[in-house]
């Protein structure tokens, strides 16, 4: 018994997925994440997947979408700024850019934190390259 609630309790070693263009994935429940840097920027690169890997379509489209990330970045500053008129991009830096649907590897959102909003994560969901919903999470 005793052993049986160690197990349930204890710390998982995270599962590492190595990838030759972005480096190295910490996995969790189907969710890969990978620091990347671009430019002058470095965000956090979340793709849907299995426990073990992951998901091949949606590293291909990573790997179709990242060197359009600057224009990607613009387009979701200018519909956030479209959404929230005292918005300004300037006020937001990139915090991810997640491909989390196997069934839809040309969808994907980017997330940008906001100068004076601790607390939020603003979300731009894009469907088939464009920009379609606005969220803020807490």
């Amino acid at each position: 018994m005793f052993a049986r609630l160690k197990q349930m309790f204890a710390l998982k070693t995270p599962v590492q997925f190595e990838h030759t263009a972005f480096g190295c994935f910490e996995g969790s429940d189907g969710v890969w994440t990978a620091s990347i840097s671009h430019g002058s920027d470095s965000f956090q690169l979340s793709l849907g997947g299995s426990d073990s890997a992951p998901d091949d379509r949606l590293l291909a489209a990573a790997a179709r979408l990242l060197p359009r990330f600057d224009e990607l970045r613009n387009i979701a500053l200018r519909f956030i700024t479209s959404q929230e008129s005292s918005a300004r991009p300037e006020h937001f830096t990139i915090y991810g850019f997640d491909f989390l649907w196997e069934d839809r590897p040309d969808d994907f959102v980017l997330e940008f934190t906001m100068v004076g909003d601790i607390v939020g994560i603003w979300r731009v969901e894009f469907e088939s390259g464009a920009p379609k919903f606005l969220g803020r999470d807490d």
